[in-house]
């Protein structure tokens, strides 16, 4: 199990941000297309399949998530391993999902932008629906909150309350 630390947070624009990246030797890991669904059931924890739209291939994934989808722009949260879904554990899957009792509670569709550098990763997120640009900074805690504080007067000038 992985332990997510991350800042993550809604903006008007993503164009600062990228350029950010680009500026200060983050390199592109990926550019793709994304439909998540998240399942959910008043617990803790959500269930979440991931289509992943790149140039060269599609993927398919699940995993679990601490249900931590609120408005903090600080977050900590476990994530589990992922599980590539094919065709052979495809009925595995959607028989999981309904023997937890987890329904659908929102499809995101968006293109993401993934950039690191040394221990700082960022996804940035331009979503189709809903309408909105989310972005995240995840890594190492003591890398993340330095790149947190050099960005705080963009992120302050660009943040959606």
């Amino acid at each position: 199990m992985n332990e997510e630390y991350e800042y993550s947070f809604k903006v008007k624009n993503i164009k600062e941000f990228l350029d950010y990246c680009e500026n200060n030797n983050y390199k592109k890991q990926k550019e793709y297309k994304q439909i998540r669904t998240l399942y959910k059931n008043g617990g803790t924890v959500m269930a979440r399949i991931t289509e992943n739209e790149y140039e060269e291939k599609y993927e398919k994934i699940l995993n679990f998530k601490d249900d931590n989808l609120n408005d903090k722009i600080l977050k900590t949260s476990r994530e589990s391993k992922d599980l590539i879904i094919t065709k052979d554990n495809e009925e595995f899957v959607v028989s999981l999902i309904e023997i937890l009792n987890l329904n659908t509670k929102k499809v995101l569709k968006r293109k993401r932008y993934v950039y690191e550098k040394e221990n700082v990763k960022f996804e940035i997120d331009e979503y189709i629906e809903p309408l909105m640009n989310v972005i995240a900074i995840e890594g190492k805690k003591e890398e993340v909150d330095i790149v947190y504080k050099k960005l705080e007067n963009i992120i302050n000038k660009n943040k959606v309350e």
